[in-house]
């Protein structure tokens, strides 16, 4: 994955100042705990981390989504906006980003977001 991030000026960096900025070591601390999480949940699979789980199986009655969750994936898909390929890696990123932000599962904010990066890793 990969996210441009375009330059801060001067101008900004004052104005960020006031806000509370994460740290390497919270940063980490929630990575840890998101690997955790994955390899609790796919325990009793081959597999450790959401990077190494194969489509069907994310698509599969395990661990299916709700239909409202996944109604703008479906939407890409159905548009031609993304592949299978694509969907599955999609769904990968979101079950990271739900990791990463404690849930037991993603929402539509997740695969919203895993869409919106797979979208600017292709731009």
């Amino acid at each position: 994955m990969q996210l441009n991030v375009k330059r801060i000026t001067a101008a900004q960096l004052r104005f960020a100042a006031g806000t509370q900025r994460v740290t390497s070591i919270s940063a980490r601390d929630r990575v840890v705990a998101a690997r955790a999480a994955a390899a609790e949940r796919l325990g009793s699979t081959p597999w450790t981390v959401n990077s190494q789980v194969p489509g069907p199986w994310l698509r599969g009655a395990p661990v299916r989504l709700a239909p409202a969750c996944t109604a703008g994936l479906d939407r890409a898909l159905e548009r031609g906006g993304i592949t299978m390929r694509g969907y599955d890696r999609v769904l990968r990123i979101a079950w990271t980003l739900a990791d990463y932000d404690g849930l037991t599962s993603p929402g539509a904010d997740q695969v919203g977001q895993a869409l919106y990066l797979r979208k600017g890793m292709t731009s």
